[in-house]
């Protein structure tokens, strides 16, 4: 009987629809349903993209640990090449470094050897011989 009264024709329209309310709640039920899944796949898709690169360097993070992760990016050459040149440059930056202050201490020891010869009256040239 409801079918029938759903398919009358003073059901038809929707301005009648508080004769016949079953068309109406149908109508609301379906958008609240549309609404609903629209909502829940929003929400989950959030959380997932969320949650899931955090989950992944979490993961990846705690398997990595003790050179772990230089070894995984050593596996690329091109990123295996560009560490290479990384370390080299760490290096002769250090032996830079280690060059300038052996040439301070020379350039120490020099000007304290220019002094002592200048006040003992020795040319700096002819260290040794006396005239």
């Amino acid at each position: 009987m409801r079918m029938l009264a759903v398919k009358s024709r003073q059901c038809k329209s929707l301005e009648n629809k508080y004769y016949c309310p079953e068309i109406f709640l149908d109508a609301v039920a379906t958008k609240l349903t549309q609404t609903a899944v629209l909502f829940l796949n929003v929400e989950m898709l959030n959380d997932f993209y969320a949650r899931f690169p955090r989950e992944v360097e979490s993961k990846l993070g705690e398997s990595m640990l003790g050179g772990g992760l230089e070894r995984f990016a050593r596996e690329d050459p091109r990123i295996k090449r560009h560490l290479d040149l990384i370390k080299r440059k760490e290096l002769l930056e250090l032996v830079l470094t280690k060059i300038d202050g052996l040439n301070r201490l020379e350039g120490v020891g020099r000007d304290q050897n220019d002094r002592e010869s200048r006040l003992s009256g020795k040319r700096p040239g002819r260290r040794g011989i006396l005239f």
